[in-house]
């Protein structure tokens, strides 16, 4: 009954059931769908593929035949891995076959890793050390009496082929001059296996690795231990710092946290303890120590076992012990006997005539000269002391050692005779100084060189100048100096700091040695100023001229190429004098004074350039000198004024904006042109003061037309290069604009191109602000830079100004005409105004309104005139 109550109870709630199966299956049909979202999602995140070597150290690294590795640096990189979405491909190699592999960038990663200097040179590795190690040597248990390093001396050690800490020992050996014999294999368990079988008299290994295999095999720690080292990760070189600065990020950051996985992990491999794993810097250093005395302890004891065996030993031994003793000396000591042969040599000796200790038994000088000839020089004065019985000779020599290379040795000889014998032998000590001779050209070098370039400085370079010009005068032909000075430079060190100006210089350096002959000298005097001498050119002296000034275009246009440096693009100039002599001068003095003032005129013409030395230019000089005095009184006594010429609407002939021009109404010589005097007042550093007051005087005009006017046109005011470096300029515009509560739309900036490429990025951030203002930016002199069109993209401009260069060649030039219909359709493409400077002639005009240029400025319309005329011919009357 129960049972049928049951059926017809859910028989009856069929239609609610279905319903039911329905919502269920669409929420399964949701969950399915998000699942698959989540997948997707998943599959999209880019995931990076980690080749990473691994090899048989544990237990650091356990390699195993089903792919699934272990070992505590396996367990940090895959904890790496997995915060950072790396795939990681393990690649089980020998240790010989790791380092071809990261030669050849077939490898991402090579973990568990000491540093060494040939290493160094292909692979880059991580800064933070994981575990600190040290070298290990181990003895099978039933050996005996190896306790120190001196213990195996003809002895078979087992070692990993190319392994740091087999490097170390065969070095440790190599030090104090022990003669083991290493057995290299591919891997720890090859070596340790060998040793349990007796087939060697030790091993070698880092102390990590050496104790997991001490369960393994029956052997037994010795108490050498040496060199500690920090266990690194590395990559192949230059590519993959990335992952390393990421490995260092994880491990500074773990380190830290006592419950991080770092010890987590370090505790499930090397115990409890793990904490205390690593080597304090107290401990390091009490190691060191410790391997330290050790040695010395060890050396202590081989001499006092010497002096036994010296005690009880016959002549032959007595010999031998000699022998060992001087061959530890770092000098040449040798002795010959009476009848030409040789009858002692140490070891530096045998090295330097490029032969084996043992090639030099019973071998006559005859016999030495013809194998190394090296020695000739050596033996010049044997046979005067053995004849004469003279006192010890002694002189100073340069020798090429059997490998070419030059040393400097002290020589002494001494003649004596034995007690056994009556023939007379020579003893030859010669005490290396070829470390003193290289400081000592060194410290030369060092005096005579810059030492951020490597170029000869001023001292060098007035001793060559002095040579060549002697030369000169003795046989009759010409040479030439050329007096570099970089333009602008100065904004580059005080935008982007000294740091990016002196790797700037050492650029300019390399530039201008890849331009000249090897004979010629490149020199820099100090800061942005350079020297070339041009040494033996025609005895004609144009042919001279014409020589030295094909090498100064030549560097000019080298040097205004794009310099890369700390990541940025760099443009700079460079003016040039150029003086022949003995032509132009016959002393050190007078050429380098003339190259200067020729120099000056190069900067005085626009710089850019270069200027041959000419007589006159040196009171050319004086009238600047003279300028440069008077303009730091000029803006105290009113002598500056401003002119402002219209820029007219080509359409409908109105007064679009004024370009304010300053003048310099000198007391005594009348108006100077600002061509003359803005190049000094940009030299001095007047520049920024002079336009500061540009700029007060034209905002203050705009606010006295505006308030008699009620309107005002636009006023553009040039800037200059060190304007535009000062940190304080968009802070002093603003204050400006806000004193005299003037619209900013109305005051406008020129720049011009090269100015800007000077110093890009700063340039751009500089004009970025003032735009931010509501000022106005124009280029003037457009054309006549390097600008492209992705640089002028970059710039926050309103106007381009055609320069007057193009305009006064229409019409009539292609290549004008060309550039300016270039010009205008490049300006409506990135929707900027255009202006043509130098309007003059009713043809030019034409042309120009022909290609649809909408603005003009020019003599045809008005030259620079005061704003009463302005105001008398443009604005309003009431």
């Amino acid at each position: 009954m129960v049972i049928t109550a049951k059926v017809e109870k859910f028989a009856g709630g069929c239609p609610l059931l279905l319903k039911k199966l329905c919502h269920f299956s669409l929420f399964l049909l949701m969950l399915l769908s998000l699942q698959s979202g989540y997948l997707n999602a998943a599959d999209n995140q880019q995931i990076k593929t980690l080749r990473v070597a691994i090899f048989d150290a544990p237990p650091a690294l356990i390699p195993n035949d089903n792919g699934e590795h272990t070992g505590f640096l396996v367990d940090y990189i895959e904890e790496v891995a997995s915060r950072e979405n790396w795939r990681v491909q393990w690649l089980y190699l020998k240790w010989p076959e790791i380092i071809n592999s990261a030669k050849r960038a077939e490898l991402d990663l090579v973990p568990f890793v000491a540093y060494s200097r040939e290493r160094s040179e292909y692979l880059d590795y991580n800064s933070i050390s994981y575990i600190t190690g040290w070298g290990q040597v181990y003895i099978h248990p039933d050996e005996q009496f190896l306790e120190n390093i001196f213990d195996f001396e003809g002895k078979t050690i087992a070692v990993v082929k190319d392994e740091i800490y087999a490097i170390q020992f065969a070095n440790l050996c190599a030090q104090f001059d022990i003669i083991c014999h290493l057995k290299e294999v591919e891997d720890y368990n090859t070596a340790f296996s060998l040793l349990d079988k007796r087939l060697v008299d030790g091993a070698v290994s880092g102390n990590l690795v050496g104790y997991s295999f001490e369960e393994r095999f029956n052997i037994e720690r010795t108490p050498i231990v040496f060199n500690p080292s920090k266990v690194l990760f590395a990559s192949p070189k230059d590519k993959n710092s990335e992952i390393l600065q990421t490995i260092d990020n994880y491990l500074g950051q773990w380190k830290e946290n006592p419950s991080s996985p770092y010890y987590e992990i370090n505790e499930r491999w090397l115990g409890k303890d793990a904490h205390n794993q690593f080597m304090p810097r107290w401990l390091l250093y009490s190691l060191a120590a410790l391997g330290l005395l050790l040695l010395l302890s060890a050396l202590v004891l081989l001499i006092l076992r010497k002096q036994i065996r010296k005690k009880t030993a016959d002549l032959a031994d007595k010999t031998d012990q000699i022998k060992q003793i001087i061959n530890l000396v770092p000098h040449m000591i040798y002795a010959t006997n009476a009848n030409g042969e040789l009858i002692l040599a140490n070891r530096y000796a045998a090295d330097f005539f490029g032969l084996h200790l043992k090639d030099l038994n019973n071998i006559s000088i005859e016999q030495l000269r013809l194998k190394a000839p090296a020695a000739n020089d050596l033996f010049e004065d044997e046979d005067y002391l053995l004849r004469k019985d003279a006192v010890a000779v002694e002189k100073q020599l340069k020798l090429n050692d059997s490998n070419g290379k030059a040393t400097y040795l002290t020589i002494s000889k001494v003649p004596f005779v034995g007690r056994y014998s009556r023939l007379p032998a020579v003893v030859t000590v010669g005490v290396d100084v070829t470390e003193t001779k290289q400081f000592e050209q060194q410290i030369q070098h060092m005096a005579q060189h810059d030492s951020l370039t490597g170029l000869p400085n001023r001292l060098l370079l007035n001793d060559r100048v002095n040579q060549s010009l002697a030369l000169s005068l003795r046989h009759h032909h010409n040479g030439a100096l050329l007096f570099i000075d970089l333009d602008f430079f100065k904004n580059i060190n005080d935008s982007l700091g000294h740091m990016t100006g002196d790797k700037l210089l050492v650029e300019v350096a390399k530039r201008l040695e890849n331009n000249v002959r090897s004979g010629d000298t490149v020199a820099r005097l100090g800061g942005d100023e350079f020297i070339i001498q041009l040494s033996e050119l025609s005895d004609v002296e144009a042919e001279a001229e014409l020589d030295a000034i094909t090498v100064a275009e030549k560097l000019i246009q080298t040097l205004t190429q794009e310099f890369h440096v700390n990541g940025q693009s760099l443009h700079i100039t460079a003016s040039i004098g150029v003086l022949v002599y003995p032509r132009d001068a016959d002393s050190h003095e007078l050429i380098m004074q003339r190259a200067d003032t020729a120099m000056y005129h190069a900067k005085a013409k626009g710089r850019n350039g270069y200027a041959v030395f000419k007589s006159d230019m040196e009171a050319v000089i004086m009238r600047r000198q003279t300028l440069e005095s008077d303009l730091h009184k000029a803006i105290y006594n009113n002598e500056f004024f401003l002119l402002y010429q219209p820029q007219i609407d080509a359409n409908t002939g109105k007064l679009l904006c004024v370009e304010a021009l300053i003048r310099w109404n000198h007391p005594e010589e009348g108006i100077i042109s600002p061509l003359e005097f803005i190049p000094i007042a940009e030299d001095n550093g007047s520049i920024v003061q002079i336009g500061n007051w540009v700029l007060e005087k034209a905002c203050q005009q705009i606010k006295l037309w505006i308030q008699e006017y009620g309107y005002s046109p636009a006023i553009s005011v040039n800037l200059s290069a060190i304007q535009l470096s000062q940190s304080d300029l968009v802070e002093t515009i603003s204050n400006l604009l806000e004193q005299e509560k003037i619209p900013a739309e109305l005051l406008e900036l020129e720049v011009t191109e090269t100015l800007i490429l000077h110093e890009e990025k700063r340039s751009i951030e500089v004009l970025k602000s003032l735009k931010k203002l509501g000022i106005r930016i124009s280029i003037d002199d457009f054309g006549t830079g390097y600008s492209s069109l992705n640089h002028l993209k970059k710039l926050p401009l309103d106007k381009l100004k055609i320069d007057r260069t193009f305009v006064s060649d229409i019409p009539g030039d292609p290549d004008s005409e060309t550039i300016i219909k270039t010009i205008i359709k490049m300006s409506k493409e990135l929707g900027l105004e255009v202006t043509a400077e130098g309007v003059e002639t009713i043809e030019q005009l034409e042309f120009l309104k022909n290609e649809l240029c909408p603005q003009f400025q020019g003599y045809y319309f008005d030259r620079p005139v005061s704003p009463m005329v302005i105001q008398d011919k443009y604005f309003k009357k009431d």
